[in-house]
């Protein structure tokens, strides 16, 4: 049941909304090294304390485990259900028109890193928590909002969480995604590819690198080579040589890796550049791999990975990373299967083809898909709630995204987007409309709501 007093609520505590949000943006959260009760570097450390104190103030119990992930907890029961949100980022892309760590809201929009993916709903949720506290609301069970800070780098904050054997929810959403909601997630392998011991070729390879992160596309690519070499300059390709060096840079761009093909791969433009060039070496073995098995394929066929599935859709294949560092040369892909995908079969492609140009498959991740049924009990909630607010009756989706709700049983991704809406999550001037923040917002509240109740 939609309780009016729970919206008005929510909207009324957009100024404080705002202003906790942009405290979080402010923080440059991106997976760093390692450091003394800093498992993630110092900035998701830094976040997660942000979001904790943040909570304490409202009035939370608010705990932290083992600095990876923490939560905020508010009702009675023996039961507890659970919003899940991130407060890690990727890395800045591209040209921003306003500060990526600042947190600002110009015509109506909040812009910064994590505005939209996730430090805008995982602070948000906390609103809508506090919300639900001030109005004195009760619930059957317990309402928990975890904090995670490392979703972007492999999710182990969350696989943690389980692992050391905290309370787990009877059911939950992650803000993270999409509306409706999110009913399946493909199965996923990250894997890297390469030579751990790179050998040079004709022509010295100095430098060559490309991307951020497994899961963006990269919208730049550098290599410096040895000597001064002709190669065609393009409006995406820039050719300068100094003391006796040639860089050849390529820009590209960026999209999030679920959907590579809403972007432009700038590693594959900087490898056509430089084609005709005979560098040889490793380099030449690396080369050949990406240009023939993936080039411009975003879809595995080149891989022999092409799975499709009229409900679940087909494989992506995101070219993420390319690093040449401490003697290994390597690329990271990011590939992503409906739920008649199948781990071993891309193993087996995956390690063929590397054998065939004379390079190792270096280290593989896999996740398995996740499936709720449309029908269960969570997704009827949740549906219910949707429904009720917006007026909109689409179905639950498949998505390629991968979120935290792998992670945990009975768990989905419900929101923050609307249908239609332009995704900018990980892209340039990340953003979120203030008016869109807040809807999503009071519909997140009623979904809390609604999962604290035994029964609706």
């Amino acid at each position: 049941m939609i309780q009016k007093e729970l919206t008005e609520r929510i909207l009324s505590m957009e100024d404080e909304v705002l202003k906790g949000i942009g405290g979080a943006v402010k923080i440059n959260s991106v997976m760093g090294a390692p450091e003394e009760g800093a498992p993630f570097g110092p900035g998701p450390k830094k976040a997660l304390e942000y979001a904790l104190d943040l909570a304490r103030s409202m009035g939370f119990e608010a705990h932290n485990v083992d600095d990876m992930v923490g939560y905020a907890e508010y009702g009675e029961g023996d039961d507890m259900v659970a919003v899940l949100g991130h407060l890690d980022v990727v890395p800045v892309n591209g040209k921003w028109d306003h500060d990526p760590f600042l947190g600002e809201v110009v015509d109506g929009e909040i812009y910064g890193r994590g505005t939209c993916d996730d430090k805008g709903m995982a602070i948000g949720a906390l609103y809508a928590l506090k919300a639900i506290k001030d109005l004195g609301l009760a619930t059957d069970r317990r309402i928990r909002v975890i904090f995670g800070t490392n979703e972007e780098s492999g999710s182990r904050c969350v696989r943690h969480y389980v692992e050391s054997g905290q309370e787990m929810p009877v059911m939950g959403f992650t803000p993270d995604a999409d509306f409706p909601l999110i009913f399946f997630e493909k199965g996923t392998t990250h894997v890297h590819i390469g030579s751990q011991d790179f050998h040079q070729g004709d022509i010295p390879v100095l430098a060559f690198e490309a991307g951020r992160a497994l899961n963006v596309v990269p919208d730049s690519a550098r290599l410096i080579l040895e000597g001064n070499w002709k190669i065609q300059e393009t409006e995406e390709v820039s050719v300068s040589q100094e003391e006796g060096k040639t860089i050849i840079e390529a820009k590209g761009a960026g999209a999030h890796g679920s959907m590579p093909e809403l972007g432009k791969n700038a590693l594959v433009t900087l490898l056509e550049a430089v084609e005709e060039i005979q560098i040889g070496g490793d380099f030449a073995k690396v080369s050949s791999f990406i240009l023939e098995k993936i080039g411009r394929d975003t879809k595995g066929q080149g891989l022999g990975i092409h799975f499709q599935d009229p409900e679940t859709g087909e494989t992506s294949v995101n070219l993420g990373t390319l690093r040449l560092e401490e003697g290994r040369l390597s690329f990271g892909l990011d590939i992503r299967y409906p739920k008649n995908g199948d781990h071993d079969k891309v193993k087996e492609a995956l390690e063929s083809a590397s054998l065939a140009y004379g390079l190792q498959v270096l280290d593989r991740e896999t996740n398995d898909p996740l499936y709720v049924p449309k029908d269960s009990d969570l997704i009827q909630r949740l549906l219910g709630v949707y429904r009720a607010m917006t007026g909109d009756l689409s179905e639950p989706l498949a998505i390629g995204g991968g979120t935290y709700a792998k992670v945990f049983p009975n768990m989905v991704a419900f929101g923050p987007n609307f249908p239609g809406d332009t995704p900018l999550e990980h892209q340039p001037n990340e953003r979120v409309e203030v008016k869109k923040l807040m809807k999503s917002l009071t519909i997140v509240g009623h979904a809390m709501l609604a999962l604290g109740q035994e029964t609706v």
